[in-house]
């Protein structure tokens, strides 16, 4: 009940600046034949009103601004001159009534439900448009005794036909840009949540990653722990055994609470909006990810591309924690201002990405220990903390998933470069997998 008059209430509201915004607008006119009959834009606004507030009843707008403007042209009539109240109120009759039969025609012909055709929707209403004006000449002449269009009714006619299609094409024109420019910001809105929620998935979907690789290490160690109560029990070694084999059952038992979670997790993130993504899509995604942290971290960093083939992954979400460690690695590898490229090209059977930073460049001492977990020469200048160092062990973790390679190669000041090498049955969609 409070839903439906909150719903009366804006539609009340909404008829009511239809009506008030109507009646000053269609005292902007023009007299085209010098007579009392005008053209004004009225009609712009009242057919605007219409199409843009779609719950508003036309009809009964279409007989307010009627009386309203009545209403407010024989006041001012007979405010402004010397014109007695009834001539002034049967002098404004023909016109005020335009606006109740052009509401008439909007209801009964509709034309409203012609929201993706905007030519034939401007072609319809400019006819009506004509049409109310002829209605609107017709009354002049039978209340009033005026016949404004004299001899030359063809040409009259004709241009009252022309003034009412520029007028009504205008209106769909307006309309439709605005239109359009709602669904352009909208559409951009929806990309920023699906990018956003794209790699918020990435993320978890780095977790379920080390949950799968967690539960086959537990399922190893039970095999083994299951082994060593074996032996033990050979040797008589009765206690040390049942401590094996508790261990053992215990493990099997994490290892399944960890299949439940990652089974869970994996059908959370199943979602359709993932599965048609390309790599080259994934990859704008990322750079514009980290273009904005860039800015954000005061660095000027230009970004390249040179994609020579283009793919479908199996798991765009792996590819896309890939490419953000490793970009977010040159980012941070970048002082102020540099350059980042990005290389994909296919040789035989294989699938090439090559990742290019002009940054600080690795430390020959370090560089055989980047893809260790924990280690990290990045000192974090804000918190004085140093990086946890997870982000590139964990894409050695990812390319091995693919049974693919990861090579750097990096010279002291000059920049870095990550050369990944993956066979494209494994990582391409449709292909059959070796995995």
């Amino acid at each position: 009940m409070q839903r439906r008059m909150k719903m009366n209430k804006k539609v009340l509201k909404d008829v009511l600046l239809v009506v008030i915004f109507t009646v000053f607008a269609a005292q902007l006119r023009v007299h085209p034949f010098d007579t009392t009959f005008r053209i004004g834009l009225g009609v712009i606004v009242f057919a605007m009103g219409c199409l843009y507030k779609k719950d508003i009843p036309v009809l009964w707008t279409g007989v307010l601004v009627s009386l309203a403007i009545l209403g407010f042209r024989t006041g001012m009539s007979v405010w402004g001159g010397d014109i007695a109240l009834s001539s002034a109120f049967l002098t404004h009759i023909p016109g005020s009534l335009y606006y109740a039969f052009f509401a008439a025609l909007l209801k009964y012909s509709k034309v409203l439900s012609l929201e993706h055709q905007p030519i034939q929707r401007g072609i319809v209403l400019g006819f009506m448009d004509f049409t109310s004006n002829v209605f609107e000449i017709m009354l002049r002449f039978l209340l009033l005794q005026e016949w404004i269009v004299g001899d030359s009714i063809g040409m009259h006619l004709l241009s009252l036909l022309i003034i009412g299609m520029l007028r009504m094409f205008l209106v769909t024109g307006l309309y439709s840009t605005t239109q359009n420019q709602r669904l352009r910001l909208m559409q951009r809105a929806e990309n920023k949540k699906l990018e956003e929620l794209v790699l918020l998935t990435s993320s978890l979907q780095a977790e379920v990653f080390y949950l799968q690789k967690s539960a086959q290490d537990m399922d190893r160690l039970t095999k083994e722990s299951y082994e060593i109560y074996k032996s033990l029990m050979e040797k008589k070694e009765r206690l040390l055994g049942r401590k094996a084999l508790e261990i053992s059952r215990m493990m099997h038992e994490v290892k399944h609470d960890y299949t439940r979670i990652n089974t869970g997790l994996k059908k959370l993130l199943k979602t359709p909006e993932h599965t048609d993504y390309t790599f080259s899509e994934v990859l704008d995604l990322s750079i514009k990810v980290h273009q904005n942290y860039s800015i954000d971290t005061d660095k000027h960093i230009h970004f390249t591309r040179d994609l020579q083939v283009d793919f479908a992954p199996k798991d765009p979400l792996v590819w896309t924690s890939i490419l953000n460690n490793i970009i977010a690695n040159g980012v941070e590898a970048i002082p102020r201002r540099g350059n980042i490229h990005i290389e994909l090209y296919e040789e035989e059977k294989e699938l090439i990405l090559k990742i290019l930073d002009n940054g600080r460049g690795i430390d020959p001492k370090d560089s055989k220990h980047i893809f260790i977990p924990g280690f990290s020469n990045k000192l974090d200048e804000a918190s004085g903390c140093y990086s946890n160092g997870l982000g590139l062990s964990h894409v050695e973790n990812l390319v091995e998933f693919f049974n693919g390679s990861i090579e750097v190669s990096s010279e002291k000041e000059k920049g870095t470069t990550f050369l990944i090498q993956v066979a494209k049955n494994n990582v391409i969609r449709g292909e059959n997998s070796e995995l």
